[in-house]
């Protein structure tokens, strides 16, 4: 279970690094937790968790910029067709989730932190295009945490 402490608190560093150097996401973190929480001083629920919509959206642009694990490996169990290659079953694949989570054809600006683009109800990219824990019957069974 090495990857879920290690690949945690990667995360958390990476996420930590980008709202350092995004002010105006601290001040939309703030004001969210103030309107939320108020003057209390009392710990968040899961309802609370809810409701925290912009701090969401910064944890998954922190996971597209850098997702824990930069790449993933499958076995075709069936023949596929790749741009005008056929691929035969039985064949490795390697997914680079980095490279997918910063093509340009998927996500304006993919190299800028911008949270808001997680605001979308239908987002512009295509689903399998973030993919920050893999995707499929065998994707990562910690990432609820």
């Amino acid at each position: 279970m090495f990857e879920g402490h290690d690949t945690t608190s990667t995360a958390l560093q990476m996420i930590f690094m980008l709202l350092a150097n995004n002010v105006d996401s601290q001040d939309k973190i703030v004001e969210e937790c103030d309107r939320i929480f108020g003057s209390s001083d009392r710990s968040a629920t899961m309802d609370d968790l809810t409701q925290m919509k912009y701090l969401e959206c910064c944890i998954k642009e922190g996971l597209r910029l850098f997702p824990p694990v930069f790449f993933i490996q499958r076995m075709l169990t069936e023949p596929m067709k790749f741009r005008e290659h056929e691929v035969p079953a039985g064949t490795d694949c390697t997914v680079f989730i980095l490279d997918l989570h910063r093509r340009a054809d998927q996500f304006d600006e993919p190299h800028s932190f911008r949270p808001e683009r997680f605001l979308a109800e239908s987002p512009s990219w295509h689903p399998y295009s973030y993919i920050p824990f893999s995707a499929g019957p065998r994707n990562c069974i910690g990432q609820k945490i």
